[in-house]
């Protein structure tokens, strides 16, 4: 039986593969599933869930574009960034629908989606720093670590209890106001106000020199805290493996505050890259049914000493950079090799009873 206001969505699939999530999210109960529903019913059958996955996180792709070029064109171009990711969310919906309506739901089918979101993660984040302006290296980095921390844990709850689970508030809900929130960013009045001195509002903080959206920020990180750990005490196991990747991020973390200034890009990048490795073993793992991952130490011992030897380099963070998209990019590759025969580009017709079942 469902409890009040929480779907459970569990799908057997051929073999040993099965998904299952608990969801008490505002935003997909009332909004994202309802609507993907009547989508997906006038949807053609022939159409892949992995299509659709792809499909709708080229749309955060899209809005990211536009939030680092809107600045650049004289009509408001900001205002399809909202619009863009409430398709994605739709989209990510609908994906999870057609597979199960379709009878297709796969190992690579949950790879390719949760993998994709990871880029989600980071992207949106990412935005946000740069439409309100943020400056702070560490608060950037800091940030971007508890917003991973809640997206794997959450994984690790999926490896280790066989479910994912979402509250009231779930990244659907923060898909859908975020954008709205970037979108306020480029009115002049509102991007005013959030990047005013918080000491104009509380005296006391002035002495930390920060802004007022830098401060809500700081917040939603030790709510990111608590959903985080809230997560692993569900699961009642950390193994040392998820305990050595958590200590690293927080020291290249720390590392990537403390090396540079002026090359934040390619740092915030290499970040959220660590970040999306991790994911795709873990990801990978999961579905694979194999050991949780050891996190990739090399680059942690490489930055760490680029700091303790003082070496700032642009060109050595390129390297960095290389380094983890080789990483990504064979890992993938390789769970993609294993698992290729989910993946068509029209779904098979099914006999005319199981059509009827759907």
């Amino acid at each position: 039986m469902e409890k009040k206001d929480v779907k459970i969505t569990n799908y057997e699939g051929n073999g040993k593969y099965a998904y299952s999530a608990q969801d008490g999210s505002i935003g997909d109960l009332y909004i994202t599933v309802p609507l993907a529903t009547k989508l997906v019913s006038k949807l053609p059958w022939w159409v892949p869930a992995n299509i659709i996955t792809i499909i709708s996180n080229s749309n955060v792709l899209l809005a990211t574009v536009i939030a680092f070029t809107a600045h650049r064109v004289s009509w408001p171009i900001w205002i399809f960034i909202p619009i863009l990711y409430f398709i994605y969310v739709i989209g990510d919906a609908m994906d999870g629908l057609q597979a199960r309506r379709t009878k297709t739901g796969s190992p690579l089918g949950e790879f390719t989606d949760h993998f994709l979101d990871t880029f989600v993660t980071g992207l949106l984040e990412v935005t946000i720093f740069f439409v309100y302006r943020f400056d702070k290296v560490y608060l950037i980095s800091i940030t971007l670590m508890l917003g991973y921390f809640m997206q794997i844990t959450a994984f690790w709850e999926r490896y280790k209890l066989g479910h994912l689970s979402f509250g009231k508030f779930s990244s659907t809900d923060a898909l859908i106001c975020l954008p709205l929130f970037i979108a306020a960013g480029f009115i002049k009045p509102v991007n005013a106000f959030f990047t005013q001195p918080v000491a104009n509002f509380i005296p006391v903080l002035a002495q930390f020199n920060l802004s007022l959206i830098e401060s809500i920020t700081i917040i939603a990180g030790i709510c990111s805290i608590y959903i985080s750990a809230s997560t692993l005490i569900r699961t009642k196991e950390v193994s040392w493996r998820f305990f050595l990747y958590m200590a690293e991020s927080l020291i290249l973390s720390l590392v990537a505050a403390t090396l540079e200034q002026e090359d934040i890009v390619i740092i915030v990048i290499t970040l959220i890259l660590f970040h999306v490795n991790f994911s795709a073993a873990m990801l990978s793992a999961i579905v694979m049914k194999e050991k949780d991952p050891v996190p990739d130490i090399i680059l942690t011992i490489a930055m760490t000493l680029t700091l303790i030897f003082n070496v700032h380099n642009p060109v050595l963070y390129t390297v960095y950079f290389m380094y983890l998209v080789m990483s990504v990019t064979i890992r993938v590759a390789r769970f993609f090799k294993k698992n290729e025969q989910y993946w068509v580009w029209r779904n098979p017709e099914l006999k005319e009873e199981e059509t009827e079942q759907k």
